[in-house]
């Protein structure tokens, strides 16, 4: 198995762990399924967006089992973790530190707290500040806000932030997973040029063909460019979790986005 896994997980007994995975797959959970190891069962989800597209495995953990019995083989694939709770239940912030804890230690860069509403008073139930107690290695993310939390929701759609699955859609999209196959950029795309026959071609060929044996100081110059800017972004991606560990989702994301937008002017220079 070499597809990253995502683990979900419901601290609500009402709330089955395919119940989530099926909102956010939008499929029957007999479609796209993939055995896994110790009776575990898979499914399947493609992610596409303008920059890359992967395939990742939800997995659903039973709600009677312990993080720690988490089989050997899932645990080095999994790169995710999505923890379904009750929000009116605030025994569920005694559990909080040992999923962050859990979190920190199998080095999950992508890990949610799912809720239907997160409350407005603490006799109520969590609230929004107390769920983000820990921000820095779990995000929330409410499914179903309602009232005054709607009409920002609205708010945020104008502007274009998604909310409820489809804000937890995107920020599956926006999580650069390990086996991404990156889209590249096509210069002059199939529609230019129409009807010019083969005559592109053949100037490429004249080309190569006349400086064949030389080297071109401007090719070189093009070349060491390309090379620092490569080395540019490999910093950046080794230093994106240090530098972004106390950050919060949404800060992470536009940060994530300007790499993106970096990466893809780099390789979009080629030719």
């Amino acid at each position: 198995m070499d597809k990253p896994v995502v683990l979900v997980v419901s601290a609500d007994a009402t709330v089955k762990p395919e119940d989530v995975i099926g909102r956010v797959r939008k499929l029957p959970a007999t479609d796209a399924t993939v055995a896994l190891t110790d009776g575990l069962t898979g499914h399947s989800y493609h992610i596409r967006t303008k920059y890359y597209e992967t395939d990742v495995v939800f997995c659903g953990w039973p709600g009677g089992k312990e993080l720690g019995e988490l089989p050997e083989t899932i645990l080095k694939q999994l790169e995710g973790i999505l923890i379904y709770f009750d929000a009116r239940d605030r025994d569920f912030l005694k559990r909080l530190p040992e999923y962050a804890a859990f979190v920190t230690e199998a080095d999950i860069e992508f890990g949610i707290l799912l809720c239907a509403e997160l409350q407005e008073e603490p006799d109520q139930g969590i609230t929004y500040r107390e769920a983000k107690k820990f921000c820095n290695v779990l995000d929330v993310i409410e499914l179903d806000p309602s009232g005054e939390t709607t009409a920002a929701t609205a708010a945020d759609e104008d502007d274009g932030e998604a909310a409820g699955v489809d804000e937890l859609i995107q920020a599956m999209n926006n999580f650069i997973w390990s086996n991404v196959d990156m889209h590249r950029k096509v210069v002059g795309g199939a529609g230019e040029g129409a009807g010019c026959g083969a005559e592109p071609e053949e100037k490429e060929e004249e080309e190569t063909t006349e400086g064949a044996g030389e080297e071109d100081p401007e090719d070189e110059r093009r070349i060491e460019e390309e090379l620092m800017g490569f080395e540019k972004l490999l910093t950046q991606v080794m230093q994106f979790r240090p530098n972004t560990s106390s950050w919060t989702r949404n800060e992470r994301l536009a940060y994530a986005q300007e790499f993106a937008e970096f990466f893809d002017e780099l390789i979009g220079e080629e030719d």
